[in-house]
């Protein structure tokens, strides 16, 4: 219920569709009685959009959030027992939707997500493996397919746990500490990218699970003037959902704090 009223909130929340929402009532106050209104409406929403064309809004809103957990430095912590196991949160690491189509795995635009597992995996040869992410289309969940490509890049499939029920973060944590059983002295690292690693780390640690976080696709910058209305509407609308998510988890008590810090 929580996550289908989410979806439909979104859709309706999000600011391309926001902004058309407004610009119809907006064209139906210019035909009444309240023009002027419908006036101020239009302006409003013709300077909203143009100033996330021309600024780097959606930018500036990302990178709190991908600064949030710093990467993870594996020569710092090799004094440290090795984890014992490694969380990737599929996301969209993988088209689903194209790699159904080509009926192998296409890396997606959070496809950072499996580099740095792939990375840690290899790094710590010992460490259980853990893929959440129940996305499906019409073929194999997100989770199997990743799982397939990371066998063919050599990982054995022993080492795989794969968690394929999960539709979002909760379920992640939720589905995916009840099939990996982690022990209480042992460390696991998580891998997400780094805009959605605070909201990730709230949920886990609110399970009790106290994972290490391993960032991926860091590389958020100040950004420089432009117009670029498509490119950056889309790095705005990553920024809003991910605080709208904050903000909900916390107030239905999926995350114990509303901005998770690198000391839980």
């Amino acid at each position: 219920m929580f996550f289908s009223a989410g979806k439909i909130f979104w859709i309706i929340a999000q600011p391309l569709n926001l902004a058309l929402i407004l610009l119809l009532l907006a064209t139906l106050l210019l035909w009444s009685r309240w023009r002027r209104l419908g006036v101020w409406l239009t302006s409003l929403v013709a300077l909203t959009l143009l100033s996330v064309a021309v600024l780097p809004i959606g930018h500036w809103l990302l990178t709190p959030l991908a600064r949030q957990f710093a990467p993870y430095d594996i020569a710092a912590h090799a004094n440290e027992s090795a984890p014992a196991g490694i969380i990737l949160l599929s996301g969209a690491a993988i088209n689903l939707a194209v790699s159904h189509q080509v009926g192998h795995t296409v890396p997606g635009h959070a496809a950072g997500r499996m580099v740095e597992y792939l990375r840690l995996a290899k790094v710590y040869p010992k460490a259980r493996l853990l893929i959440c992410g129940g996305n499906r289309g019409p073929g194999a969940p997100e989770a199997t397919m990743i799982a397939d490509y990371l066998i063919s890049q050599g990982i054995a499939r022993d080492r795989l746990l794969v968690e394929d029920r999960s539709v979002d973060t909760f379920e992640n944590a939720v589905f995916g500490r009840a099939l990996a059983k982690p022990q209480t002295d042992e460390r696991w690292l998580l891998v997400t990218s780094a805009w959605h690693m605070p909201r990730a780390m709230g949920v886990f640690r609110t399970q009790g699970w106290p994972v290490v976080a391993a960032p991926a696709m860091r590389q958020h910058t100040i950004g420089t003037l432009g117009f670029k209305l498509s490119s950056r509407m889309r790095l705005t609308n990553k920024a809003l959902h991910e605080y709208m998510g904050l903000l909900a988890y916390w107030l239905k008590g999926r995350s114990e704090t509303l901005w998770p810090t690198p000391v839980g």
